[in-house]
Order: structure tokens, then sequence, then C-alpha cells
């Protein structure tokens, strides 16, 4: 799963080079993050053809690494209930400051797609304030404002630890 308010186009290259041979859902406006209460990305959800989730790990899902590869192969090849349970992650669910942080950054995804974007960016940073370790909500804020540091090759992720460092 990506996350960009930008649009499939800008995660496009990411899934192609990781060469991902599964449906990828890219999550406009963090609806999945609101349900779930994750604050990072990027992450891997595992649902069937019943529509039911059988795995989740938020944060850190990179299907290149071997664990994760395997996993995916063996849930694909037909998991049983006892290995889908053993695997399902215990991730924490938000509270109260997550669901207004995640208004907020809806709020500033119809902004911005009205043409709005300092008026989104200012509801974003409402968002990160109420959340401040909410990434994703971080991520966009950085990723409209230095786009050259997510899509012009590859993402530079020393600038986004020092811009954690600095609060941004």
């Amino acid at each position: 799963m990506a996350m960009d308010v930008q649009g499939s186009e800008k995660a496009r290259p990411y899934v192609e080079r990781a060469g991902a041979t599964f449906t990828t859902l890219v999550d406009q406006g963090n609806h999945l993050g609101l349900l779930f209460g994750f604050k990072a990305i990027p992450n891997g959800l595992l649902i069937d053809e019943r529509g039911l989730l059988d795995y989740r790990k938020f944060g850190g899902f990179d299907i290149r690494k071997q664990e994760y590869a395997l996993l995916v192969e063996a849930w694909a090849s037909g998991a049983s209930p006892e290995w889908r349970l053993e695997r399902m992650a215990e991730d924490k669910v938000g509270g109260a400051e997550h669901a207004r942080a995640i208004a907020h950054f809806q709020h500033g995804l119809e902004l911005y797609r009205q043409g709005r974007v300092q008026e989104a960016l200012a509801q974003w940073r409402l968002g990160r304030d109420l959340e401040p370790d909410n990434f994703v909500i971080r991520k966009q804020i950085w990723a409209v404002e230095h786009p050259e540091r997510f899509y012009d090759g590859d993402v530079d992720y020393d600038w986004q630890r020092e811009q954690m460092r600095l609060g941004q």
C-alpha cells in the first residue's frame, strides 16, 4: 500500500522498481490511516478474495526484503487460519487525536485538489502538530514542498531524518 496525495503516478515508479506482481493500493485520502490508525508507510495488507484482512504490517513493509516476499508467497499459496493469526501484527489504533489529525489531513486534501496548496499545507501542519509522530502527514507536506527529495530518483531518507530531528 502507498499513500500519496499527489496520486498513483507518483507511487508507480516505486511499485515498478520493487517488481510487485500484485495489486498495490494508493490511498490518496489516508482513509486506511484513519481506519487502522497507522502513522507511517509503507504498509502491507493482505486481503483475501472474500475481502477479509488476513495480515497487516504497518510501517516498514518492503516486498524486496526476503522475509516479506516469502510471507506473501506463503499467503498466496493458501496459508492456514493458524498461520494467518500468528502473523497478524499487534499495531496500535490511534485515538481521538489521531482522528482529529486525519480530519485536518483530509480537509487539506480537499483544498489541495482544488489547487489551494498553501491552505492545504496549513491544514496538514495542524494535523502534524496534533500528532507529531504521524509520518504519513509529514511526508505529504515534505513531498509537496520538496518534490525533488522524493520523485527525482531515490527518496532522500537522510534529508527526511534531518527534518524529523528539526521537528519539521
